[in-house]
């Protein structure tokens, strides 16, 4: 069982991630890859570009014949055949020749250049070229970006619109990915109703269902949601027993405090789940327990919406990207100046909810609100998380703190 000791922010962070593993590979088709990171090294099949090739529309011609070329005193050469993208040339550029060629088409044998379109007349199959050019000028020769047998792209690469479009450049249609872990979500509280539901006196709204379900679908991830449930020890158990044969991570909201009616913890023992840790020194969200059931993470967040979403950020988040493969695991950093003055009781950390902007070279920053870890509307008007340091019980205006940039 967990100790009911709180540990540090810090502590926290890393006892996550050592019990976090990169999960095993499956292939996807190239046009379902986004988002995904590569689980093997893409090697080249192909050089590319795959043949030499005009990067302009205009003439490709011998350089030696334009040398002494100039604005007034241009060169004629006799136009021997057009060449259209898409089809391959069967003659050859002699001396006083030239050839009219599209972008991308091949370059046909004897030319070395290509005279852009604009330097250029052309009238009764004789062009007039006004500027000169020197060898290679224009061309993308076959091979120059990248050649057959090379590494493409290395393992560990998260897949992105570009290197989608240049591995269908390669001709490669399926790829090698780490696997999305599988989130499993349950939610506490017999207080709790649905968003259609009639508000009674003494419920609440569930929005940790709905805020958590849109915080993971902008991850790497698959979600289900096994439901709401009651403050029932059988039936927590029964649905968590469930979740678990399925899932990677688990996320539990609510149950995981001290009240009466808090069942999570008993029955996560029950179900054999190692308890790592419970309770973090932090505010909002210090209720959180991590635990382990084989390879499968256990997250019981705390069940006021403010305190859950900010332990998904700041500790579920790096957990689900690291078993995805991905490197960058924790909220972006950076440092901005307090526009307003914050205080506190030492001995935790503060995550205050903030908002941070550019102004000339520089970032602010300053709370957006009453900070209450049942409060969502200033999180509702922040984009970033102001690290209040634990033993720091006031931070003036002009501070310079750190932030941590929400994603978007």
């Amino acid at each position: 069982m967990a100790e009911n000791k709180s540990i540090s922010v810090e502590e926290a962070k890393d006892l996550i991630l050592e019990n976090t593993r990169v999960l095993d590979s499956t292939v996807v088709h190239l046009t379902q890859a986004k988002g995904y990171v590569l689980g093997e090294d893409i090697i080249s099949p192909v050089n590319l570009p795959f043949f030499t090739n005009s990067a302009m529309d205009g003439y490709a011609v011998k350089s030696a014949n334009t040398e002494k070329t100039g604005e007034n005193k241009p060169v004629f050469l006799k136009v021997v055949g057009t060449i259209r993208a898409g089809v391959y040339p069967d003659f050859t550029i002699g001396h006083g020749e030239a050839a009219k060629v599209m972008t991308g088409a091949p370059l046909p044998k004897g030319a070395d250049s290509v005279v852009m379109v604009e330097y250029t007349e052309e009238k009764d199959g004789i062009v007039k070229v006004k500027k000169p050019v020197t060898a290679s000028e224009n061309i993308r020769y076959e091979g120059e970006e990248i050649k057959k047998g090379e590494t493409a792209l290395d393992v560990g690469t998260e897949v992105t619109p570009a290197s989608i479009g240049f591995m269908a450049e390669l001709g490669i249609d399926k790829i090698k990915v780490y696997r999305k872990p599988k989130v499993a979500l349950v939610v506490t509280g017999e207080e709790l109703v649905g968003a259609n539901e009639q508000l009674k006196p003494g419920k609440i709204r569930d929005t940790n269902s709905v805020t958590l379900q849109s915080a993971i679908s902008s991850e790497t991830a698959e979600l289900l949601f096994f439901g709401r449930v009651k403050d029932d020890a059988s039936d927590i158990e029964e649905k968590l027993k469930k979740a678990l044969e399925w899932c990677d991570v688990l996320l539990i909201t609510g149950g995981v405090s001290v009240g009466d009616y808090d069942y999570v913890k008993e029955v996560l023992d029950k179900l054999r789940v190692e308890g790592i840790f419970w309770r973090v020194s932090q505010r909002p969200g210090g209720p959180l327990y991590f635990g382990r059931s084989g390879n499968s993470l256990i997250f019981g967040l705390p069940g006021n919406p403010a305190s859950s979403l900010v332990c998904f950020y700041e500790y579920v988040r790096p957990a689900l990207r690291k078993m995805a493969g991905k490197k960058s695991l924790h909220l972006l950093e950076i440092e901005a100046t307090l526009l307003n003055e914050l205080k506190k009781q030492p001995g935790k950390t503060n995550f205050v909810r903030g908002y941070v902007e550019k102004k000339d070279d520089s970032f602010y920053v300053k709370s957006t609100g009453s900070q209450g870890s049942h409060m969502l509307k200033s999180f509702a008007l922040s984009n970033c998380l102001i690290v209040f340091p634990k033993d720091s019980d006031r931070l003036p205006p002009g501070n310079r703190v750190k932030v941590h940039l929400l994603p978007g």
